[in-house]
Order: structure tokens, then sequence, then C-alpha cells
């Protein structure tokens, strides 16, 4: 990584400024044997030694776009010049976070992320950016076989509290993992899950997808957000707009896989599921990376 800004920018900038490093945090960068996509992994890294069971785990998708969004949350060390008034609003509970992002260093890698979050389709996409598609498969062993068997060298994780944070595609990603292979992850954040992809598959495909899974034996958490403006804003700023909200239909699907999620099992599936009036997409990243924390973190 660039340490100093004269390196990064046609500008000339003051000898004396440089690029900011943030505290506690580690970073690298790996390419993967099954998706021979490469990765930047920034690490948040706990302020405290390892519990005995180890630390909990929070997998963040679109690393280098969530992780800056949740630094300003996480619990910090203590100092000698806290103010005890302030310490008091800070989270306590704390863990890792593996934020998972691409070497290109671009907060949103548009191409290699609608590769890497999407399930295999025989259908219409629905995609208007990207052609990529399909390798959700060879992700998730991406993070399972190669990048977690690396941390786990380093650090002591607790596998019984694995969170799983994902946005938008990540959002997708998130819960077609939760219905496939819900074993790798105890808990599930699934930040307004783009549904809409591959002809709504993954809401359609979700009951036969279920009956394959058996809850009891490792239950999970699970934490679907949408926008109330994602598609029934107060006004579209177009025609083509509107017809774009109305077939994605981001709300109505959410609701779907929350319902068929609820009905297959609601003992050991504990599941929370928020429509956010005046949030469009955006502001429900923003929601849950600063809410995620103390999702992933809580004591079980």
């Amino acid at each position: 990584m660039q340490n100093s800004l004269n390196d990064s920018s046609n500008k000339v900038f003051p000898a004396d400024w440089h690029a900011a490093e943030r505290e506690r945090t580690g970073c690298f960068e790996i390419r993967s044997q099954h998706t021979g996509q490469h990765y930047r992994i920034l690490l948040g890294l706990p302020a405290e030694p390892a519990p005995l069971e180890g630390y909990p785990t929070l997998w963040a998708l679109d690393g280098l776009a969530t992780y800056p969004l949740m630094e300003a949350f996480r619990a910090q060390p203590a100092r000698d010049n806290d103010n005890p008034a302030w310490r008091q609003l800070k989270p306590s509970s704390d863990g890792l976070i593996v934020a998972i992002g691409y070497a290109s260093g671009q907060p949103f890698d548009v191409d290699a992320r609608a590769l890497d979050y999407t399930p295999a389709t025989a259908g219409t996409t629905g995609d208007l950016i990207s052609p990529q598609h399909g390798g959700a498969a060879a992700f998730l062993r991406f993070i399972t076989e190669e990048l977690r068997p690396l941390i786990a060298q380093y650090f002591a994780l607790n596998m019984q509290q694995q969170t799983l944070f994902g946005f938008s595609y990540g959002g997708l990603f998130t819960l077609h993992t939760l219905s496939t292979q819900p074993q790798h992850f105890q808990r599930y954040w699934a930040a307004s899950p783009s549904l809409w992809f591959g002809e709504h598959q993954t809401v359609l495909r979700l009951p036969q997808q279920l009956a394959q899974q058996d809850f009891s034996q490792h239950p999970v958490q699970v934490q679907i957000t949408v926008g109330v403006d994602e598609q029934y804003p107060t006004a579209f700023a177009s025609p083509e707009r509107e017809q774009m909200l109305t077939t994605r239909k981001m709300v109505d699907n959410a609701r779907q896989f929350a319902d068929g999620l609820n009905q297959h099992d609601a003992v050991n599936v504990q599941l929370h599921f928020q429509t956010l009036a005046a949030h469009d997409h955006q502001d429900v990243l923003m929601h849950g990376a600063r809410r995620v924390l103390a999702f992933a973190f809580a004591p079980t």
C-alpha cells in the first residue's frame, strides 16, 4: 500500500503530509486458487487478547468500502486519559474483522464482485452493468478453504461465532450461503440483498433449498434489512428508474425470503427482518455497517 500522498496523486503535497494509516489494522493480498481473483484483505485487530474460546469473527464483503464505515464503531482499548462517560458510550464487545476487498483498490470492484457474489444461473441475470457472474461457489471455497485457515494460523477463532456480512450483491451471496451451506457461519447479516438476480431464483428456490437443511444441527441468527425507498420511493427519478425498481422488487423479495425462512424453522433460525423507512440502497449499507459489529460480537 502507498505510504505517500505524492505517490498516489498528480498534485504535489507538502513533504510532511502522508497517507493516513488505520489504527489496529493489518493488510495483506492473496490470490485465490479457487476463484483466480486477487484480493486485498484488511484485518481489524481486536483491542484485547483472545478469550479462551477464540475471537468471534466478522467476515465483511466489499471490505474496502465496508471496513472504513465499521472502524469508527469498534471497541477501543482503555487509555489512561479516557473520559469515563465517553467510555461508557463505546462498544465493549470485541472481535476480529476480516474485510475482503480486491487488489484493484476500488471500494466496489464492479466486475470482480459480480463474479464472486452471484450464484450460477441459467436465466437472465438482470445485471445492467457487469457481464461476469456465477462464481459464488468458488468464492465460498476461497473463504472457507483458503482464507479462513490462513487467518486461523495467526488468530484463535471462535468457530461457533462466525458472522457473514454482505450488502447488495454481497447480501445476495450471504442469503445464498445461508440457504445452501449454512454450516459455515452462525450469524448472517444481509443488507439490501439483490434477490432480483437471475430472475429472483434465490427466492423461488428457497423452499427446495431449505428442505435440504437441518438447522437443529447448526442454529443461526439472521438479520435482513432493506430500504423502503428501494422499491417504494416517494417519487421516481425517471420512468426508467420506476420500471427497474418495480421489476427488481427489493422489498417484496426480501420479505418473501424472510417469510420462507421463518416458516421453515422459527426455532433454530433467529430472524430479524427490517424495512427501513426513508432509506435507499446506499443508506442500508450505512445502517448495517454501523450495527453489525454489535450483532457479530455480542456474546452467545
